[in-house]
């Protein structure tokens, strides 16, 4: 199956609900039936940090053997989770572009001009957004997904000790959540296809949680997808038809204030 973009970001979405349950079950040594009040911390943790500051690190690769060029992309976000909004800046081949979702809108800073990015223009339904916050704001319930961890050792993020684990996710019992699923419409999947997509998608998960408290400071995502109709979109052919997508999201701060403004003079984006 052709994994599209859209379904791409859809098994990452996905995905980072997986780890950041990863967060709340980590330990070396304990049984599974030990969990729940680690989901619980998390849980607890998570709703009243209410905003991040995250540095991303993301790289596209060409399947492993075939020929093509890797994108790397890097910068950072600040999200607030309970808005929903988010401020981002990255660096792509030299070029800064930003980011910005806020009043359920999202704009997009390329060349120095500001765009408005609907999801129709992106080939997704209009409740996209909506979808996406809605998603952020039952994370709590969210949580009470099925999850295996294997503990892989300690890590140094940051200025922070870590332990780190590799989250083996139920995706069976993931696709079938109601706010998984009302996402999956939005992006024009059909909710029945989506365990096999993101099985298809070859998804590797990795969590670094901060030693003696419940707290993200890592999460490793990778995942394969395809990019014709992307770059199709973009008006550029940046990357290779079919990849690897690999993320990694250090948290070095929680609780942050995010203060997002729509730019004045947005206009609808076309192509670069």
């Amino acid at each position: 199956m052709r994994r599209t973009v859209l379904q791409c970001l859809l098994a990452m979405c996905a995905l980072t609900l997986v780890a950041l349950v990863a967060a709340g079950t980590s330990g070396c040594g304990k049984e599974k039936s030990d969990y729940s009040g680690d989901l619980a911390a998390a849980a607890a943790a998570l709703s009243e940090a209410g905003s991040a500051h995250v540095l991303v690190n993301a790289l596209v690769s060409p399947p492993e053997g075939e020929g093509g060029m890797s994108l790397n992309v890097q910068g950072d976000a600040w999200i607030d989770f309970r808005a929903p909004a988010l401020e981002a800046r990255f660096t792509v081949m030299g070029m800064e572009v930003s980011l910005r979702y806020v009043e359920g809108q999202v704009f997009l800073r390329a060349g120095g001009r500001w765009y408005t990015l609907s999801p129709e223009s992106m080939g997704a339904g209009e409740n996209l957004p909506s979808s996406l916050a809605g998603l952020l704001n039952s994370l709590p319930e969210l949580l009470s997904a099925s999850v295996s961890v294997d503990y892989l050792g300690k890590k140094r993020v940051g200025s922070f000790d870590c332990l780190e684990v590799e989250v083996h996710p139920d995706i069976g019992a993931l696709s079938r959540r109601e706010e998984v699923m009302g996402l999956a419409e939005d992006m024009g999947v059909d909710p029945g296809e989506l365990e096999e997509i993101i099985s298809a998608s070859h998804p590797q998960i990795k969590v670094c949680i901060q030693e003696g408290e419940p707290v993200i400071r890592q999460v490793f995502l990778a995942a394969d997808a395809g990019f014709s109709g992307f770059n199709q979109w973009l008006g550029l052919g940046l990357l290779p038809a079919e990849g690897r997508v690999e993320i990694t999201a250090d948290f070095p701060e929680y609780g942050v204030e995010v203060a997002v403004e729509p730019p004045a003079d947005a206009r609808p984006f076309k192509k670069l």
